[in-house]
């Protein structure tokens, strides 16, 4: 079964229900069928092949992705909130032939941009479709392949993460579960539908029978007056809460009658944890693990164990078992780090054109997550950073986010940031950018890092920033770290 199938049976079974909200606009699941089905047309002449699926993010986007699922081929999202050079590195690593895009992206980018592909589907406001060229190729594509996330597409080499039927709808049938989502619930999408925890937001919620209010977040005023539009759930990444927290009072007044406040793309700290509960002491918080390669999510805390456990991933949602594997592939004990692994129904198929990638992160029917872990003694994981993002200084090998948490903790600062820079004889060293909270001194953070740490852990510099060194898609990584670092001392 398609995602697009479950659009059917509520056309049929709830037509007037709505089914997507986006500003003024809405349609409800007969409309949407239909206008699926005339987006399709086309598209049937082809035979499960790669599709790159531009729209801006909005109720067009999901009729596009809806399209090509209905005519059995493969969607391949673009992120439109990447710069040009990175989806057309997206397209070089995809091999994409075909595209499908709305009017208004076809305007933005330009006739040039189109050249590159042999077929050029263009959708209007409207629901017209015109077939600007039409190019079909026989292609060899994996039978259960339906779509195609993109992890990054800025620097290195893009990853294709491919996706099936089945992974859709396991990882949106745990969801629901998860946050008991009903047909009378109305989610809040303010995050890339072109992501996947944005895509699982709206699979969960289209399986469901219920709603899905698209927005975004450019704007804080319709922010706050679409989550007081009737939203039920509302779905964040941590930047999201923090950004909305900003302004107390419409975050209270907004939040009132909203259920859940779920959220994935990064750790709840505590302090968001507090701000919330003083704000909606009823609503429920909900933070939520997970990665592309498991179709979005993986783990959650359960809502009553936040406030203990925030500083874990909790447990595996339904249909997914979690462990902490060793170098050797073998479960360690409780509190023993390890690398965390995974397996169930919403686990990749693969990388896309890459074999030698999927060998490496699939072993044995398992996900290997690349984030370092320990179980506790109750079964849930805490997470402790990516192997990737480990430093080699001299012959230790160093945990960044570990002194990031150590230096939190015992210091007046709101964030820590540990960048590795380079160092004459080490090779490597650490300076660290702060954001400061009041009273933060440079002073008394340099003799904390020399009581406290190591020598060779010690900080050459401490820089002090404004702001949260996040990616384009809003996560914050060992590359983000290090791009803001370069960008604060070149600007120094």
């Amino acid at each position: 079964m398609r995602i697009d199938a479950y659009i059917t049976k509520y056309a049929r079974k709830t037509p007037q229900k709505l089914a997507l909200e986006e500003g003024k606009n809405s349609i409800s699941y007969s409309c949407l069928e239909k206008d699926i089905n005339i987006i399709a047309s086309p598209l049937f002449d082809f035979k499960h092949c790669r599709f790159a699926v531009l729209a801006e993010s909005g109720m067009q986007y999901v009729k596009l992705l809806m399209a090509v699922y209905r005519s059995e081929n493969i969607a391949i999202p673009l992120p439109i909130e990447f710069p040009k050079f990175s989806l057309e590195r997206i397209l070089d690593a995809a091999h994409v032939n075909n595209i499908i895009t709305t009017d208004t992206q076809y305007s933005r980018f330009g006739e040039n941009f189109f050249e590159r592909f042999g077929t050029v589907i263009v959708v209007s406001s409207d629901t017209s479709v015109k077939v600007l060229r039409e190019e079909i190729e026989a292609e060899a594509n994996n039978p259960k392949l339906r779509l195609v996330l993109y992890t990054s597409g800025t620097t290195g080499t893009p990853k294709g993460v491919m996706l099936s039927d089945r992974n859709l709808i396991a990882n949106g049938e745990s969801i629901i579960e998860v946050l008991d989502i009903a047909s009378e619930d109305k989610g809040a999408l303010v995050i890339s539908p072109h992501h996947a925890f944005g895509n699982s937001i709206i699979d969960s919620h289209l399986i469901a029978g219920g709603s899905v209010r698209i927005g975004s977040m450019n704007f804080i005023d319709s922010v706050f007056n679409l989550v007081g539009s009737g939203v039920s759930i509302f779905y964040g990444v941590p930047s999201t809460y923090r950004m909305l927290l900003k302004y107390p009072d419409r975050f209270k007044k907004a939040f009132a009658n909203v259920r859940t406040a779920a959220s994935a793309g990064g750790g709840m700290d505590k302090a968001i944890v507090k701000e919330i509960r003083e704000l909606a002491p009823g609503l429920e918080i909900l933070p939520m693990y997970g990665q592309t390669e498991a179709t979005a999510r993986l783990a959650y805390v359960p809502a009553e164990e936040v406030d203990k456990f925030i500083d874990t991933i909790g447990k595996a949602i339904p249909g997914v078992t979690l462990d902490v594997f060793d170098s050797e592939f073998r479960p360690v004990e409780p509190n023993t780090t390890g690398e965390l692994v995974a397996r169930g129904d919403n686990i990749l198929l693969g990388y896309l054109d890459d074999e030698i990638a999927s060998q490496k992160r699939i072993i044995d029917g398992w996900l290997h997550t690349g984030d370092l872990a320990q179980k506790l003694p109750n079964g849930y994981i805490r997470l402790l950073g990516r192997k990737d993002d480990l430093i080699k200084i001299g012959d230790h090998r160093v945990n960044p986010r570990e002194i990031e948490r150590h230096i939190e903790e015992n210091n007046n600062v709101s964030n820590v940031f540990v960048v590795p820079v380079s160092h004459e004889l080490m090779g490597t060293a650490i300076s660290l950018m702060v954001i400061p909270a009041e009273g933060t001194e440079i002073e008394s953070l340099f003799a904390f890092c020399r009581k406290s740490l190591p020598g060779y852990l010690c900080p050459r510099e401490i820089l002090l920033i404004d702001h949260l060194p996040l990616s384009e898609n809003g996560k914050i990584s060992n590359r983000s770290i290090i791009e803001e670092y370069q960008h604060v001392k070149a600007s120094v």
